[in-house]
């Protein structure tokens, strides 16, 4: 009985420091976050752009305010993301604004493996 509490509190000191290690390597660099706003040809939404400089890592999607979008190839222009989330339209037949209740914030994949990053993105005006 003795044996099996150190044998148990030393698992649980590398399981800890094992999950405080692979917690704090999956908050990625992003630079440069930032949203605008627009309202034009019976639109609306956000213009969210993001620098990213892991390559390891692909962005999947994008949250802002509460509307999530995709993110694609096409998004990306070097090593920044622009990336347009529509919040409303009518040009767009049968388009429907994907909802999250998660907080401002980028999807990404890295090894098979989806994991949200809270972002704090600054919203710029005219």
């Amino acid at each position: 009985m003795k044996n099996s509490i150190p044998k148990t509190v030393f698992l649980l000191f590398y399981l800890g420091v094992f999950f405080l290690f692979s917690c704090s390597g999956s908050l990625l660099d992003i630079k440069n976050q930032t949203y605008k706003s627009y309202n034009r040809n019976n639109e609306r939404g956000y213009v969210v752009s993001f620098k990213l400089n892991d390559v390891a890592v692909v962005p999947k999607s994008v949250v802002i305010n509460g509307i999530v979008q995709d993110i694609s190839e096409a998004n990306k222009i070097g090593d920044t993301y622009q990336v347009n989330v529509i919040a409303q339209t009518t040009t767009i037949h049968n388009y429907e604004v994907k909802l999250d209740k998660k907080e401002n914030g980028i999807y990404f994949e890295k090894n098979s493996n989806i994991f949200f990053q809270p972002v704090k993105f600054k919203l710029i005006t005219d």
